[in-house]
């Protein structure tokens, strides 16, 4: 009885000195109430140069890989008001939400984040002066998938870890089927009305093509030998 006890003691401190993380779904219609009032905490995890290229009104950036910064910039934050994070994707903020959540914080992870609000066609705040590059437009897209029965589409971006740790897995297979497959690379912070349209909601994304027809996709990591199996599936 005694040891009973002392064990349902020991998991009610544990439960009681580590908050976890606050459980709701948040959306873009849910985010656009949130921007609204005004103690608001919104903290965009993601690099200051995708922040000033776009981000949710009212947010406060925090670049999470940055982590002496982060930290600084989390004393800002007051303990009494929830936090609600977001990034581009989900990844970055979910880590980022745990951290907070581990200090005390009350957080909330928008994992959706700028992909989900801009398919939504929200307003977001552009501060940024730098010409980006030329986006591949639909239309552009639809030559191309015209042009060879084969063709796979990776959607990336230079911030993303997974992504970079794709990249020699694709050139190699780029290289290697040179001759019946054709790779098409497209960034992220570049073609974001392509990733709208597209309804791409996570990166690193392949997305395989047959004839102009979606045959297959796949968000994550994934080696030479399982995406050569899938097109391998398909070419038979």
């Amino acid at each position: 009885m005694i040891q009973n006890i002392r064990w349902f003691l020991a998991v009610l401190i544990a439960t009681c000195s580590f908050p976890t993380l606050a459980q709701e779904n948040i959306d873009a219609a849910k985010m656009e109430k949130i921007i609204a009032m005004p103690q608001s905490q919104i903290l965009d995890v993601r690099t200051s140069n995708e922040y000033v290229e776009g981000h949710i009104p009212n947010a406060l950036n925090a670049d999470w890989r940055e982590k002496e910064k982060f930290v600084e910039a989390m004393k800002t934050l007051d303990k009494g008001e929830p936090v609600y994070v977001y990034c581009l994707g989900g990844g970055r903020s979910k880590q980022a939400a745990k951290f907070l959540s581990e200090k005390g914080y009350k957080v909330y992870d928008y994992s959706g984040g700028m992909m989900d609000w801009r398919n939504a066609e929200k307003p977001e705040i552009k501060t940024a002066n730098t010409k980006e590059s030329k986006e591949l437009s639909i239309e552009e897209l639809g030559v191309i998938l015209k042009s060879t029965d084969l063709v796979l589409l990776n959607f990336s971006a230079e911030w993303c870890a997974p992504c970079q740790e794709l990249k020699p897995i694709i050139e190699k297979i780029e290289k290697d089927q040179a001759n019946k497959l054709k790779v098409v690379k497209i960034d992220a912070d570049q073609n974001r009305e392509l990733m709208k349209v597209l309804n791409v909601k996570g990166i690193p994304q392949l997305t395989l093509y047959f004839k102009g027809e979606e045959v297959w996709k796949n968000i994550g990591i994934l080696s030479e030998t399982e995406i050569l199996n899938q097109i391998k599936k398909v070419s038979k």
